[in-house]
């Protein structure tokens, strides 16, 4: 995981040149200086073929060019701290039914054994249908309600979702041909009804709430009114659209995108606080400082994303655990790569395909000393300055680094919180010691998954904690 000699290195992929860029310097050519010529990712699923292939390349993550542009600087708006703070009370409600149902799994000694990734998911679950799609379901009341269910299916690839794409990646004219879908257009549907139908119910009874469809019908609202005030200064190529489709496909990228890494994040976290009782005692030491400055008054936005060493846990977590453990560009045209004496590095040629390896940058002992230990104080006031610029990349770098990361950073934030506050969390009996060692597949998770033991923690007079703020 540690690139000393070369500051690139290349493998094939199949018959494509693919380049690892591990040195800062190169990197911020790449997703800064020089972002321009690395606008996009590699190419995937074209827009043509099937219907979920043609919605797949309406999401922001697959556009490119000039329509990517349009598309972000559109959104961009929609993800603010503003907005994402209008949406903090409907998460809120989300964790107080998640931590309801661990006070009701608590055995007669205060304690109970859970398996944490089923618990977030659902968790998770429930965000993502009031925040962003306008609905609400409690999947700990109805663990097998539709949305918890369909967008299992949509959200966890199977090996043969993963070849199609692969395949489409590698052959896109034959399999548009062969019109092959990608995506059942069963589960499109729920979510194409789901999200029409609320579009049209609050046009009509003229409803608003804040909630990620109404800053999407805000966003495409601007947008039209924007390409209609400039019709006589562009020409028809400048011009773009922002219909149903392209909101319905942002939706479904939210969905996706947020479903599994907000709480693969949660799990990460939890366990490296079981693991690490001293981070857990310091973490619940600010929280309960919170607590009383808060007097009785519930937690809101600004408390939330102030606490510092909060900030520090998850920031450690996802430097450990990254959501994405590798970023792609590809090169739109011929361009050189020089270090930081000006001596050439690379040629790169148009189409050329780099990585950035998140996993290998954030584990590197010169850029994060003792990688494998768990100390959130790397990012305190007093050392974050030590980070290497470039180094630390958990939502990306530049221009297209994630656009939803205030809205993650918010559902784990305000999601441990309560959880630390209610419970000490604990090894259990199947808890993983060697989480790195267990790791399998393309992703990071361990075959062993995340058990962990909760015990209800006492109030000041000796009794559980009840639950109320």
């Amino acid at each position: 995981m540690r690139l000393k000699e070369h500051k690139v290195y290349g493998v094939f992929s199949m018959r494509d040149p693919l380049l690892y860029i591990a040195d800062p310097e190169l990197i911020r050519q790449v997703g800064i200086k020089s972002f321009e010529n690395f606008t996009n990712h590699r190419k995937g699923i074209s827009d043509g073929g099937t219907d979920s292939s043609s919605l797949l390349s309406k999401s922001l993550l697959s556009l490119r060019d000039r329509r990517w542009k349009q598309m972000r600087n559109t959104l961009t708006p929609s993800f603010s701290s503003l907005k994402i703070r209008l949406m903090f009370e409907l998460i809120q409600a989300c964790n107080v039914e998640a931590v309801a149902y661990l006070e009701r799994k608590l055995t007669e000694d205060g304690a109970t054994e859970l398996e944490l990734k089923e618990f977030f998911t659902r968790y998770t679950n429930d965000v993502i249908a009031t925040a962003a799609f306008g609905i609400q379901v409690n999947s700990f009341k109805d663990p097998n309600n539709e949305f918890f269910t369909i967008g299992q299916r949509v959200s966890q690839f199977s090996i043969w979702v993963i070849l199609k794409v692969m395949l489409f990646i590698l052959l896109p004219k034959l399999m548009n041909f062969l019109r092959v879908p990608v995506m059942d257009m069963n589960n499109i549907d729920y979510f194409k009804k789901l999200v029409f139908g609320a579009i049209e119910h609050r046009k009509e009874h003229n409803i608003v709430r804040p909630d990620m469809i109404q800053q999407l019908m805000e966003a495409q609202r601007k947008f039209r009114e924007e390409q209609e005030a400039s019709q006589e200064t562009t020409t028809p190529e400048d011009r773009a659209e922002f219909n149903d489709e392209d909101l319905l496909a942002q939706c479904l990228l939210f969905f996706s995108a947020g479903f599994e890494t907000v709480a693969t994040c949660l799990c990460f976290t939890s366990h490296e606080l079981l693991m690490n009782p001293e981070v857990q005692d310091k973490l619940y030491e600010e929280i309960m400082a919170t607590e009383e400055q808060l007097g009785g008054k519930p937690l809101d936005f600004d408390t939330l994303m102030g606490l510092k060493y909060l900030d520090c846990v998850v920031s450690e977590s996802l430097r450990m655990w990254p959501p994405a453990i590798v970023l792609d560009r590809m090169c739109g045209s011929d361009v050189q790569l020089r270090d930081e004496e000006g001596n050439l590095v690379v040629e790169l040629k148009q189409d050329d395909l780099i990585n950035i390896p998140v996993i290998a940058l954030h584990h590197d002992p010169d850029n994060f000393p003792q990688p494998e230990q768990f100390r959130p104080e790397r990012f305190d006031d007093d050392h974050k300055h030590e980070i290497k610029p470039f180094t630390y990349l958990p939502f990306g770098i530049g221009q297209r680094s994630c656009i939803g990361n205030r809205m993650a950073l918010m559902e784990v934030k305000a999601l441990l919180y309560r959880l630390v506050l209610r419970f000490r969390l604990e090894p259990a009996e199947r808890t993983t010691t060697d989480m790195m060692g267990s790791i399998a597949g393309f992703h990071l998770m361990p075959r062993e998954l995340f058990w962990c033991k909760l015990v209800a923690r006492d109030g000041p007079d000796g009794e559980v904690n009840a639950l109320g703020n």
